[in-house]
């Protein structure tokens, strides 16, 4: 039960005009505009009380302009929200990952410090890759935070691992980001990009090229580490087929596990280059694999209609819904691109489907890879079915922040 306690009276109170004491006990760190009594004349990035009728509930960071007006950061009275408690917050997420993630600061020097609401401070995402640490501010008032939490990074530099400080802009700001604390990295010869920003680390003893500046996210998807490992360990001996590649973790993965031909399909000419990359740095042959630079959609077509089939197929796109109201499109979007792809699969092959929506729980997911089985007349067993891993915890009121899905099944 949280600590109960008088409120502070040096902190504006926002009184609630609803009843979520239970859902904020229970995990809920959201707190919308219409769930206030008034909304008051605050500037962004202030710390206020939330109180209900019973009183004092919470403590969290005011958003003049959002429609989330409250995120809350903590249930206890006592607590400020500052550089001290960001540095605690931040310490107890590492701890946890020194537990969880296999391998850390050896085999594994890619992964996520903090998961925003999932670690205690919401709207703030740290992924570290070798000696940087990326940083994402989601919103206004997060991004208020900015210098404590630089600082406590600071402060735990040595354990953390790191040297630098990159924040990475939200994509409503535009790509790129700025160097807050430290020199770009200077790795080894052998591990440099094209540019500063660019480097490799490692995942699992797999060397993958990073692009903190321009990739995707803050430069790769460290969600589907534990994936791409599944996909290592099953592709001995086996064809693959990979859409929406990006720069090739999940080809790179199979390669790397005995797969005897990989395609890697993604419509970014870039991100094939990087790819193509990832292989050499892999110490692969590059003539065990085929790169095209198409709409993954139309590839498949073109696939199935050659005969092509492949033992492992592998789809990861985009999300296809990035807001509620795209849902039942993108429900059948799914649908579409699981019939086609199953369509690649040899009888008694794997196909792997993922999903980055997180309006799309996992019982709607499934159901899109089964509806497209049956018009297919295919018959499928689950094998594994997957959320994040555990450098992505989420908070059990709060099935926002459970948005990865990923299923694994024999297709007959």
């Amino acid at each position: 039960m949280p600590r109960v306690g008088k409120s502070s009276a040096s902190l504006p109170v926002l009184r609630l005009s609803r009843p979520l004491r239970s859902a904020i006990y229970r995990g809920h760190p959201w707190i919308y505009r219409q769930a206030l009594q008034t909304v008051p004349d605050l500037p962004t990035g202030t710390s206020v009380e939330i109180h209900d009728r019973d009183g004092f509930l919470a403590k969290g960071l005011f958003d003049r302009q959002s429609p989330l007006a409250v995120r809350v950061y903590t249930l206890d009275p006592a607590q400020s929200i500052d550089e001290n408690f960001i540095a605690l917050r931040l310490l107890s997420a590492y701890r946890c990952r020194l537990r969880t993630v296999c391998g850390l600061g050896k085999t594994t020097t890619g992964f996520r410090l903090c998961n925003g609401e999932g670690d205690g401070l919401p709207g703030v995402i740290v992924d570290v890759y070798g000696p940087v640490a990326v940083v994402v501010f989601d919103g206004d008032a997060a991004a208020s935070l900015r210098r404590s939490v630089v600082r406590a990074l600071q402060k735990h530099a040595e354990m953390f691992g790191i040297s630098t400080i990159y924040e990475r802009y939200q994509r409503r700001q535009g790509h790129g980001g700025k160097l807050l604390f430290g020199d770009p990295p200077v790795p080894p010869e052998n591990d440099r990009g094209l540019h500063p920003f660019e480097f490799v680390f490692l995942e699992h003893g797999m060397r993958l090229l990073v692009d903190i500046e321009h990739g995707q996210k803050t430069g790769m998807f460290l969600d589907q580490r534990e994936n791409r490992l599944l996909v290592r360990r099953c592709s001995n001996g086996l064809s693959v087929w990979n859409g929406f590649a990006y720069t090739g973790g999940f080809s790179v993965a199979a390669a790397l596990g005995g797969a005897t031909r990989v395609v890697s399909v993604d419509r970014a000419e870039a991100a094939i280059e990087t790819a193509k990359r990832n292989v050499q740095l892999a110490g692969l042959p590059l003539d065990h694999h085929e790169f095209v630079v198409d709409d993954v959609f139309s590839v498949l077509q073109q696939t199935q209609a050659r005969g092509e089939r492949f033992d492992l197929v592998i789809v990861d796109p985009p999300s296809f819904a990035p807001t509620a109201q795209a849902v039942s499109s993108a429900i059948s979007a799914y649908t579409k691109l699981h019939e086609q792809a199953l369509d690649l699969v040899a009888p008694g092959g794997l196909f792997a489907a993922a999903s980055c929506s997180s309006h799309i729980d996992e019982k709607m997911f499934l159901e899109t890879i089964c509806d497209a089985a049956l018009f297919r007349r295919k018959t499928l067993r689950f094998l594994e079915v997957h959320g994040q891993p555990a450098d992505h915890p989420t908070l059990p009121a709060f099935p926002e922040g459970r948005y990865l899905k990923f299923a694994l099944c024999v297709v007959g």
